[in-house]
C-alpha cells in the first residue's frame, strides 16, 4: 500500500483485520506496518502510537456493537429484544474476536468521544431493563448481569471449554432464557 493511499481509516481497518485474525495482543506497530507494507514511522501520520491505535480499535468496536445492538432490538421488546441482542453480540464476537476484545476495557473518564459511544452501546441494554421496571442501581445490576452472562459464555466458548457434543447455540439460548426468566421474577417481586 502506498503512503499516499493510507488514511486513518485504512490503518484502523488493517489493525482490526489483524486483531481478528491473530488476536489483539498480536497487533503491534511493527506488525501492522508489515501488514500494510510500509515503514513503521509512516503510521505516525495517522495514529499517535500503539495506545492511540488501541483507542481507535475500541472506538470502532463500540460503534459497531452499538449499531448492532440497536438493529437487533429494533421492533422488539423485553425478552425478544434481549435474546436478539445477545445472539447478535455473540455472533459479532465470533466474527470479530479482536475488535470485540478491543471494545472491552473501561473507557477513560477524560475521553468524551469513547464515553459517548460506550453509552450508546450500553444504552440499548438500559432501555430494555426499563421495560422490566428496573431503574437506578437495579438497572445497573441487571445490565451488568446481562453483559456478564453474554461475555462469560463468549469467553468460555472461545477458550474451547465446551467440549461436550451438545450444541453450544442451544446452550446459549438456554442460558439467555433463564437469565431473562430471572428478570421477570425480580420484576414481579
Amino acid at each position: 500500500m502506498s503512503r499516499r493511499s493510507l488514511t486513518t481509516d485504512t490503518v484502523v481497518d488493517a489493525a482490526a483485520r489483524l486483531a481478528d485474525a491473530e488476536g489483539l495482543d498480536q497487533v503491534t506497530l511493527a506488525r501492522l506496518a508489515a501488514e500494510l507494507k510500509i515503514r513503521p514511522s509512516s503510521l505516525f501520520t495517522h495514529i499517535k502510537g500503539l495506545a492511540d491505535l488501541r483507542r481507535q480499535l475500541q472506538l470502532r468496536g463500540l460503534r459497531e456493537m452499538a449499531a448492532l445492538a440497536a438493529r437487533a432490538a429494533v421492533g422488539r421488546a423485553g425478552a425478544d429484544a434481549i435474546m436478539a441482542t445477545a445472539i447478535a453480540l455473540r455472533q459479532f464476537a465470533h466474527e470479530h474476536p479482536g475488535l470485540y476484545a478491543a471494545s472491552l476495557p473501561a473507557t477513560p473518564a477524560q475521553d468524551p468521544e469513547l464515553n459517548t459511544v460506550a453509552e450508546q452501546f450500553v444504552g440499548a441494554f438500559f432501555d430494555t431493563m426499563r421495560q422490566y421496571g428496573f431503574e437506578g442501581e437495579e438497572a445497573v445490576h441487571a445490565v451488568r448481569g446481562l453483559f456478564s452472562t453474554i461475555h462469560g459464555f463468549i469467553m468460555l466458548e472461545r477458550a474451547l471449554t465446551f467440549g461436550m457434543p451438545i450444541d453450544t447455540d442451544e446452550s446459549f439460548r438456554w442460558l439467555m432464557r433463564h437469565y431473562i426468566a430471572s428478570l421477570n421474577a425480580d420484576a414481579a417481586s
